[in-house]
C-alpha cells in the first residue's frame, strides 16, 4: 500500500475537521511565544475560601524567573502592575481575538472590555525580551 492509498482509506474512516476547530487549531500556533519568560499563576484570590473576602476584586499574581505580574479583576477590567517595571507593550489574548495597551514607565496598565473565559497576557519590554502568563479563566 503506498502512502496515498493510506491517507484516502484514512480519509473514508474518520470524519472531516469541521473548519471553525481546524481554525483554531491554527490559532494556537500563534499563541505560541517560544522565548518568552513564562510567569505561571503563583496566587489566586478565588482560591480563598467562601465567606472570607467578599465583593472585592479578584486578585491574582503570576511569577517567573526574575519577573512578576499582579493583577485585579474588576467585573470586565483588568489593573496590573509588571514586576520589575518597565515601560513595555501588553497584548490580552483570547480565543476571541487579541488586543493591546502599553504600561505605565513603572509596569502598570489597565486593560477594558476584558472577554469572559480564557485569557493569557503577553508582555514586550522595549529590552526585545517577551513575558507570558499562564491561562486563566476570567
Amino acid at each position: 500500500m503506498t502512502d496515498d492509498e493510506l491517507i484516502e482509506r484514512l480519509r473514508g474512516v474518520f470524519p472531516p475537521v469541521p473548519g471553525r476547530l481546524f481554525a483554531l487549531g491554527l490559532a494556537a500556533f500563534d499563541w505560541l511565544a517560544p522565548n518568552a519568560t513564562l510567569a505561571t499563576l503563583a496566587y489566586d484570590a478565588a482560591d480563598t475560601p467562601a465567606g472570607v473576602r467578599g465583593g472585592e476584586p479578584r486578585t491574582l499574581t503570576f511569577a517567573g524567573p526574575g519577573v512578576r505580574v499582579e493583577i485585579e479583576v474588576h467585573g470586565r477590567e483588568i489593573v496590573g502592575q509588571l514586576a520589575p517595571g518597565a515601560a513595555a507593550e501588553v497584548i490580552l489574548r483570547s480565543p476571541r481575538g487579541e488586543r493591546g495597551t502599553r504600561t505605565d514607565e513603572s509596569g502598570g496598565f489597565v486593560l477594558s472590555e476584558v472577554p469572559a473565559g480564557l485569557i493569557s497576557l503577553l508582555f514586550r519590554p522595549a529590552d526585545g525580551t517577551s513575558i507570558v502568563t499562564s491561562w486563566i479563566h476570567v
